[in-house]
């Protein structure tokens, strides 16, 4: 368990502070993916694996579940790949959505936008203090309900262009999700007492003094 005089970057100022946070915490670390330039370099490598990783995965998952190999009477054009970057699309936005539709259930009011400089979707819950369980159910709620919907997609269209399309969404997905993972093992180092604050690009930890 991480102490007390672990803060990378500016502590939290009384604004940013909310009532969902006891009044006896205090900031421990703040950590941003985008703050050093190592790391969101360390986090496209890292997302390039997960990636080659996930397609493998998933590429299975088409010729298994979604039967794939009965799948020759589609063609790939134009149209298609059409078809595959609106999907693309769809599953980003899907990702933030799913984070700010968990955020609320457990109390917070999810705002959305786009990093621009960094080409990155995000959601997030300014102010807002969550339990450490439950930011990581924030954190992990994409990853888990899309590729379960992925897969429930290649069954009910198997032998169809919708398996490649739906595989390929499922990769898009998890790849995206390397920071959700990466910010999980920085929050699971914490005691459940924790409270996380979520950022666009990071988060704050804090503990009771």
């Amino acid at each position: 368990m991480k102490s007390v005089s672990e803060s990378d970057d500016p502590i939290a100022t009384p604004e940013l502070i909310s009532d969902s946070l006891p009044s006896h915490y205090q900031e421990v670390l703040y950590w941003s993916v985008t703050e050093k330039p190592a790391r969101f370099i360390a986090l496209q490598i890292l997302g390039l694996l997960s990636f080659a990783l996930s397609g493998l995965i998933f590429f299975s998952l088409a010729l298994g579940v979604g039967k794939l190999a009965m799948a020759g009477s589609f063609t790939f054009g134009p149209g298609e790949i059409g078809i595959a970057l609106v999907c693309i699309l769809l599953t980003l936005v899907l990702h933030e959505l799913t984070h700010g539709v968990v955020m609320r259930l457990f109390g917070a009011k999810p705002a959305y936008g786009i990093l621009w400089k960094k080409m990155m979707l995000y959601a997030t819950s300014p102010g807002f203090a969550y339990r450490r369980n439950a930011y990581v159910c924030i954190l992990l709620a994409p990853l888990i309900l899309i590729s379960i919907l992925v897969v429930l997609g290649m069954w009910m269209g198997q032998g169809t262009l919708w398996v490649v399309v739906l595989g390929l969404c499922g990769a898009i997905n998890a790849s995206g999700a390397i920071g959700d993972m990466w910010m999980t093992t920085v929050v699971l180092r914490y005691a459940p007492a924790a409270h996380v604050m979520d950022e666009r690009d990071g988060i704050r930890v804090f503990l009771p003094r």
